[in-house]
Order: structure tokens, then sequence, then C-alpha cells
């Protein structure tokens, strides 16, 4: 007797922009995929019947119903997909089992690996942003890096997702590129309020940005300045027409990810010794 083949129930802990367009993708491709939202949160109050209907505009439009829960305690996979200060106590609440890997789709993933042990850490460059509670644009078509397997093995159901299996060291390589783009981008398209796509329109910029990355090259393991800089300017195009996180808290009044993305870095230099 041949043992019947048992799919994979996905997790995703995060109904923001990001988490609700990766929800709402994989869902629509079949997978088994539940939305993780606080009970008697705001958003929980949109859930209808046990589904929330997520709307994704911009790249690929679509509409899906995606199961609702309040936690991933069934989770054969868990997508952590926050804001990066709330990563660890929506990580707990959310209670997924030991045995499933949790994938880290937070901007500043390599301070999330610092704090929370056990995580594995993936990189994107999709761009995404709300026009209202499970309205996503998904304004950037971008790639998912992971290095874990089964992680890839759901992503890569949906074409969409971009997702490519990577080695541990080139894991490593694209979580330094990842938080260089959000090092430079984040603050530049808060203080001057454009877009990704007008960023480095200006000599200015562009040298700011190659500042940024020549401090981050410092701290680094295994990637220079330039390779940083290239993914700065790779990601302000894919994302040319996206408005980046930090833009988007600081015009909605929430508190940003920047203790996480300068922040840490700043603290990783001190504690080499640097300035």
């Amino acid at each position: 007797m041949v043992a019947a083949v048992v799919a994979p129930i996905v997790s995703v802990v995060g109904a923001g922009a990001l988490g609700s367009m990766v929800a709402a993708r994989l869902a629509n491709a079949g997978v088994a995929t539940k939305l993780v939202l606080r009970a008697g949160s705001p958003r929980w109050r949109a859930v209808d019947d046990g589904h929330l209907r997520v709307h994704v505009s911009g790249a690929a439009p679509m509409t899906s119903f995606v199961a609702a829960a309040s936690d991933a305690a069934d989770a054969d996979v868990v997508v952590l997909a926050t804001k990066v200060w709330q990563a660890r106590d929506a990580l707990l609440a959310a209670t997924p089992p030991p045995t499933a890997p949790v994938v880290v789709l937070s901007n500043g993933a390599l301070a999330l690996l610092d704090e929370i042990p056990g995580v594995a850490a993936a990189a994107t460059t999709h761009g995404c942003f709300e026009t209202a509670a499970f309205q996503t644009t998904h304004a950037g078509a971008g790639t998912i890096w992971v290095a874990d397997a089964k992680a890839h093995g759901v992503f890569s159901r949906v074409e969409a997702l971009n997702s490519t299996l990577v080695s541990s060291d080139e894991m490593t390589a694209r979580l330094w590129r990842k938080l260089a783009a959000n090092c430079v981008l984040n603050p530049l398209t808060t203080i001057r309020r454009y877009n990704n796509g007008a960023a480095l329109a200006t000599e200015a910029d562009r040298a700011t940005a190659r500042a940024v990355v020549e401090e981050l090259a410092a701290v680094a393991d295994g990637v220079d300045a330039e390779d940083l800089y290239d993914a700065v300017v790779d990601c302000a195009a894919e994302n040319a027409e996206n408005f980046s996180s930090m833009y988007q808290d600081c015009r909605l009044g929430r508190p940003t990810e920047v203790d996480f993305l300068s922040g840490w870095v700043v603290a990783r230099a001190r504690a080499r010794g640097s300035d």
C-alpha cells in the first residue's frame, strides 16, 4: 500500500502587506495556508466564516480567501512576516510546533538571527504596500531567496513568488545585500518623501548610498561595498513604484525598524571596536 502524501500546512505570521500577499498567493495556488492574527485584534474583525478576503493588486493581481487562525500550532512551515520589532512576541504567541521550520521574511533578519535562535532567514526583494487592511499592492515583483528546502518547496508552488534555493553561505550574502537596500532606501525615501525609483536619481543621494554601503562592508561577512551598492541599485529598480516600509510607517505614525537596521549595524561596529 502506498502511503498518502499529506500536503504541508503553511502558517503565515504577520498580516501586513508582505504577509498578506504571500498568504494570498500560496492559498490561490492550492497550498493549505493560514494567516495568523491576534484573536480580537482590529484585523481579526475581518474574519468571515473562518476566512479572510485578501486582494492583491499591482503585479499579477488576484483575490484569494485565506483561512484565518489565532496560532500556528498545526503548521508544517511557518513564514514570519511581521515588522522586525514585533517578530519575537508574534512568534511566541503563535506557538508553532518545534518541528516546523520558521522562515523569516522580515526586514532586519540578521538582527533576528542574533535574537531568536533556530529561525531560518530568507531574503526578499518583493515590494508591497497596503491601501487598507488585506488590500495589498504588489508594487515590486522580486525574488525570495531561502536556504530551507522545505520552505522553498512551498514557495516554488507560486511562480509569482520567484523562489530560489541557495546555500547557507549564499544566504548570508543575500541577507547583507538586503540589509544594504534597507539601510539606504528606507531612510532616503522617508526623508525625501518619494518612492524607491527616485531614491538614487541625484548625485547627492548616490554619494549617500555609497557612504552607507562602505560602512556596512566594514562590518559585513564576505561581501564588499561594490556588491552591496549593486544590490541597492537593483532593489531600487525592481521596486521603483513601491514606497518603503519606513516611509509607510512614518506616514502612518507607526514605530520604524531603524534600530534593527542601521542601529544593528552601529551596534555590530561598536562590538568590533569600530566607530
